[in-house]
């Protein structure tokens, strides 16, 4: 009687770990399925919006692909994160974007290439 309960409760641990506390809506995951996106103002994200960011970063040849997250704090700037590091040591871009007048751009100063670190448990 006791494992059915621990299953539920276990699958249901492992669910919640795993769902975004902003989630944004259906249509951008089907569009972006491999973009993660953080942030109180993720839920504001349209379709729109997200495309107009990946844009700008495939425009760029000094932006590594993919964009891999999206973070937004506020509703018209956000930092975007590129280039799918697997390892410390990959390099990995990282911008940030402002929203004037219903289009997102770059903010040129914010734009940078490092090595990532990836910490593991």
């Amino acid at each position: 009687m006791k494992l059915p309960s621990l299953i539920v409760c276990t699958a249901a641990a492992i669910i919640s770990c795993q769902t975004q506390p902003y989630p944004v809506s259906t249509p951008i995951r089907f569009a972006f399925p491999t973009i993660a996106f953080e942030g109180s103002y993720a839920p504001r994200l349209t379709v729109d919006d997200v495309r107009q960011i990946v844009v700008i970063a495939k425009s760029r040849s000094d932006i590594l692909k993919p964009v891999d997250k999206i973070m937004i704090e506020q509703p018209n700037r956000a930092t975007v994160k590129t280039g799918n590091p697997q390892q410390t040591g990959d390099p990995v871009s990282s911008f940030e974007v402002r929203k004037e007048q219903g289009r997102w751009h770059l903010i040129e100063k914010s734009l940078y290439t490092t090595r990532e670190t990836i910490i593991t448990s």
